[in-house]
């Protein structure tokens, strides 16, 4: 079993004696206040992860997912959290065992880095049944919860933007009409998909923004971060710096 102490032992120095770079580094990651962050680095993270998925990861699992509170000064720190979603992605397991260990660490997930290492690192979700997790995606999409939203937009854009996936993906997402009233980090998950899906399927992507689908600010959004994209032409930036409203 994992507990903080050994984990701390992955803190590099420089945190704890740089006040300026400890304060950068917590700054990034836009934790709640109270959050308890102890400063390791991602690689880190996953070197620790990658050991607990290959040793009796369920009985870690159960103990993070049995955590009062999960988050604030009480409850799990960023890092222990960070691990939990990695173990998620790194252990070998079935498919519905996966989905609802996923269930239980979902409410864990207070900012954007613990969501998108998650998302980002699901590389299961390339060696399962994609229409199964694609359900499973799309119920969380209704959530009203910020993160568990954003999980399922980040997941999306992450596993769910190749070839014949594409158009459904972008339809699905524009259907479920994410406002501009809607919490940032969900505004901004879907700028990012339709900027990611620009990249990968101008055409295909184009009408959602030429047709004004997409409220407002997402809109605008998605045409920044295409535009700020090196895998978008000069030419196409050029035409979606236009279509700003």
């Amino acid at each position: 079993m994992i507990d903080e102490t050994y984990l701390k032992t992955f803190v590099p120095e420089r945190f704890l004696s740089d006040e300026r770079y400890r304060h950068g580094h917590i700054a990034i990651l836009s934790a709640p206040a109270g959050t308890r962050i102890l400063g390791m680095h991602t690689p880190e993270m996953k070197q620790v992860a990658k050991a607990v998925a290959k040793d009796d990861f369920r009985v870690q699992l159960a103990q993070w997912a049995s955590a009062r509170p999960l988050t604030g000064a009480e409850g799990l720190s960023h890092e222990e959290r960070m691990i939990w979603g990695l173990v998620l992605d790194y252990a070998r397991m079935p498919l519905q065992e996966r989905l609802q260990l996923v269930g239980q660490f979902l409410p864990s997930i207070d900012n954007w880095a613990i969501c998108d290492t998650f998302c980002c690192n699901a590389k299961w979700i390339e060696k399962e049944c994609k229409d199964l997790v694609w359900r499973y995606i799309c119920k969380l999409m209704t959530s009203s919860d910020e993160f568990v939203a954003r999980t399922a937009v980040v997941l999306s854009l992450a596993h769910f933007l190749s070839g014949n996936l594409l158009g459904r993906t972008l339809h699905a997402v524009a259907a479920r009409r994410f406002s501009d009233d809607n919490p940032y980090y969900i505004r901004m998950a879907v700028a990012w998909l339709f900027a990611t899906a620009l990249a990968a399927d101008y055409e295909a992507t184009l009408p959602y923004l030429s047709d004004h689908r997409l409220t407002r600010w997402i809109h605008n959004q998605s045409i920044r971060k295409a535009r700020e994209s090196f895998r978008v032409p000069d030419e196409r930036k050029r035409f979606l710096k236009t279509l700003v409203y």
